[in-house]
């Protein structure tokens, strides 16, 4: 297919070859529009960033998440289209069940308390009466009601619930852990309300978490999460669609300028000088992006990035992010737990520097021997400016605290690796810093907490501002930091949340021209009727 010119007219220009971005391109794409799918990096996927040449099993590279790890939601009704489209490609779902259900169904999440001399499974830990108070927390969360009660920030709802339930220090260890190791903001900020907003609590109490997988793929199934929107994208292109990204080492393809000429037009200017234009246009940029302080929303968006969305992006922020793996020559995590520890899919050390670990290939007891962190708020402060080489050692220092006793914890005598010709020993790892990703500038958003006052944006109202298209027309937005606007069944800081949100912006537009003709006020009368009953 040629490349367009200059004077070509796209009917919509998606922006961000993300899962949003590929969904939405190919459904509007087989609806009969033209589309022009940008990309400014060198690969689809965005956050869905599945390294495929970390390690190797028989030979064979075996991918490993620097980006999205799980499916975080069961096969239910209220996420059938998600599910339909994983489906239709043909990949499964492998459970790793958190607390065990039954016998067959193995407990897959361990945690560790010093100076506990090993793991216990979860079902261990949440039964004991110092961690009782932790459910009736989170049911709290879930009962808040910003609306009687000015909203607060998660450290505030720490501090007032351990002071009326006299919490013993590791029930408060697991509270500010369950709070802060899962959603990507310091817990002076995170708002209460914007938790309650965002499912989180929902997702924490999954009782499973799911793994992607292919039967055609050798070995183990494991296809790497970012398949699934590398099949969109073909879907996208044998439609006719049109897919532009840069070539790696380039950034030719970043979108530097959007503007709206005209009441019907937006134009699109890359870093590599070219322009595009479209009928209408779909952002699917990441709140780091977005954001007028400290992304680029000011010099990308010019006067789009209206006052209601620069509010919006006040409370819709950006959290740091790393994932950090480290292959490991044996399987450390095979405590006198017995089997069951094996068998472990996350391990949580609530009061460490480093508190979240998932083994990567946790039913491969024969390797690879894989470990990799999540390193959120303070956990992926503590690394942020160290150089590789002191990143290595305290992610392994940390595990060592849990795994180290009665062995030589040295990384020449467990990690996998090999010496260089100045005899130094060089580990094999991996690091995902997102906040560093100049397509992305973090790895979720959340929703801040902001005194209360007359006139200003609730944290609840937040992600719809950030959504709706009304004052921007023809420009329409989707992406993760918009996911529960257009449902609140679905949730930011999940793939399936993003997906959801390219659904329904390929619906928004197709509404827009097609149905209405471009003209706003029919528009305006649908979305009302559609988001705002």
């Amino acid at each position: 297919m040629p490349t367009p010119g200059p004077d070509t007219l796209f009917d919509c220009i998606v922006l961000g070859a993300g899962i949003s971005g590929v969904t939405a391109a190919r459904d509007l794409q087989q609806a009969g529009l033209k589309v022009l799918l940008l990309e400014g990096s060198d690969r689809i996927g965005g956050r869905m960033k599945s390294i495929r040449n970390f390690v190797k099993k028989n030979g064979k590279p075996v991918p490993v998440e620097g980006g999205a790890e799980y499916i975080h939601v069961a096969e239910q009704d209220r996420y059938l289209e998600f599910w339909r489209e994983v489906r239709k490609h043909g990949f499964s779902a492998s459970p790793l069940h958190k607390c065990g259900m039954g016998i067959l169904k193995i407990p897959r999440n361990r945690m560790y308390f010093s100076p506990w001399k090993r793991t216990k499974m979860l079902a261990e830990v949440i039964v004991q009466p110092e961690f009782w108070d932790l459910p009736d927390a989170l049911q709290q969360i879930q009962e808040f009601d910003a609306e009687a009660s000015a909203d607060i920030t998660a450290e505030t709802f720490i501090q007032r619930y351990a002071g009326k339930n006299d919490l013993s220090a590791r029930g408060l260890a697991l509270l500010r852990y369950t709070l802060s190791a899962h959603t990507p903001g310091p817990l002076n900020e995170i708002s209460i309300a914007g938790l309650k907003t965002d499912a989180i609590v929902d997702q924490l109490m999954e009782r499973k978490e799911l793994r992607m997988e292919h039967d055609a793929v050798k070995p183990f199934g494991l296809c790497g999460f970012d398949s699934l929107p590398a099949k969109i994208a073909e879907e996208f292109k044998k439609a006719g669609g049109r897919l532009e990204k840069s070539r790696a080492g380039s950034t030719a393809r970043k979108v530097v300028k959007i503007a709206r000429p005209a009441a019907d037009r937006i134009v699109v200017t890359t870093q590599g000088g070219q322009t595009y234009t479209g009928r209408s246009a779909v952002c699917t940029f990441s709140a780091g992006m977005l954001n007028p302080v400290s992304g680029e929303g000011d010099s990308i968006l010019g006067p789009l990035l209206t006052d209601r969305k620069r509010e919006a992006l006040g409370l819709v922020r950006m959290g740091a992010i790393t994932k950090f793996s480290l292959e490991f020559k044996e399987r450390v995590w095979v405590d006198d737990g017995g089997e069951s520890a094996g068998h472990m899919t996350v391990l949580s050390n609530p009061r460490g520097k480093a508190r979240t670990f998932f083994s990567s290939f946790p039913k491969e007891h024969l390797g690879p021997h894989v470990l990799t962190g999540l390193l959120m708020n303070e956990d992926h402060d503590q690394i942020a400016e160290m150089s590789d080489d002191e990143a290595v050692a305290h992610v392994f220092a940390e595990l060592g605290k849990i795994y180290g006793r009665g062995r030589r914890w040295t990384q020449k005598n467990l990690l996998a690796g090999f010496t260089d010709r100045g005899g130094r020993f060089r580990p094999n790892f991996l690091r995902q810093d997102w906040s560093k990703d100049a397509f992305a500038k973090g790895g979720n958003s959340y929703l801040a907490h902001r005194p209360r006052r007359p006139g200003r944006m609730l944290a609840k109202e937040a992600r719809e501002a950030l959504k709706d298209p009304r004052e921007t027309l023809p420009l329409f937005w989707a992406g993760e930091a918009v996911a529960s606007a257009y449902d609140p069944r679905y949730q930011p800081l999940a793939v399936h949340g993003a997906y959801i949100s390219g659904l329904r912006a390929a619906a928004d537009v197709l509404q827009y021209l097609k149905v209405d003709g471009g003209d706003a006020a029919r528009f305006d009368r649908y979305y009302k009727l559609r988001y705002l009953q």
